[in-house]
């Protein structure tokens, strides 16, 4: 049975948290499962997308949103200090084989770990799927507008949802020998009122929380807890003392 690392890391800013994962993407020489959260409310951006054009700076500055670029892809993401986020940094050869096999696996032990708590949730499967930003994220191209390029606007191949609408967000990018997986438990909803950041703030943001589904707000150390268990299950791992 093969060892990884499992680290649970303290509330973080979004900058501390995004150069940690990329960190240890960079440097790290064995797997490692990363369970975080967030200091202060922020926004991330996926590593294609153009802060200038989605956002309204000003607004986001007035509102106290801190806002970092996310080294996978994906759409934006409003992080709240509720929120649970996980990042997977593992060798290609550690998951199975293929971008869409091994971000599915993952899907599986983060899908098992909210069967845990009670969320009655499934993952999503299209029939096609484009890929989009340059091969290292399993998501549709969407139309950069409106709440289009939101990451919990849509859900994509593989990607978790419960009652129809998408419950966790998640990206990779790969590299040659290593891959980057984070994702974003929606644990509580923020309303939206986030939407008055955005240039275009059209349409409907197709998500749900944990809070909504369970009818109260799983504390951290509850998902950690499970994410931690799933894991180990799913991908057949022992988690290093």
């Amino acid at each position: 049975m093969k060892t990884w690392q499992f680290i649970i890391s303290k509330p973080a800013s979004g900058r501390e948290n995004m150069e940690l994962d990329l960190k240890l993407f960079r440097e790290a020489t064995e797997p490692i499962i990363r369970i975080y959260s967030w200091a202060h409310q922020c926004i991330s951006v996926g590593y294609a997308q153009k802060i200038d054009e989605l956002l309204v700076l000003a607004k986001t500055s007035e509102l106290g949103w801190e806002i970092v670029k996310r080294p996978t892809g994906g759409g934006i993401v409003f992080h709240n200090e509720a929120e649970v986020t996980f990042s997977v940094v593992a060798g290609l050869d550690d998951l199975p084989a293929g971008l869409l096999p091994s971000y599915y696996k993952v899907s599986e032990a983060v899908l098992e770990a909210l069967r845990m708590i009670g969320v009655a949730a499934q993952i999503k499967a299209s029939p096609t799927i484009t890929v989009g930003d340059g091969g290292m994220n399993p998501l549709p191209v969407a139309e950069e507008k409106g709440v289009r390029s939101l990451c919990f606007s849509y859900p994509a191949e593989y990607e978790i949802v419960c009652q129809g609408k998408k419950i966790v967000g998640s990206a990779q990018k790969r590299g040659r020998a290593k891959l980057l997986q984070q994702g974003s438990i929606f644990v509580k909803n923020p309303g939206l009122e986030i939407l008055q950041v955005l240039k275009n703030p059209a349409g409907e943001v197709k998500a749900i929380s944990l809070e909504e589904v369970l009818g109260r707000v799983p504390c951290f150390d509850e998902l950690a807890k499970a994410l931690k268990t799933s894991f180990q299950k799913v991908l057949g791992v022992e988690f290093k003392q």
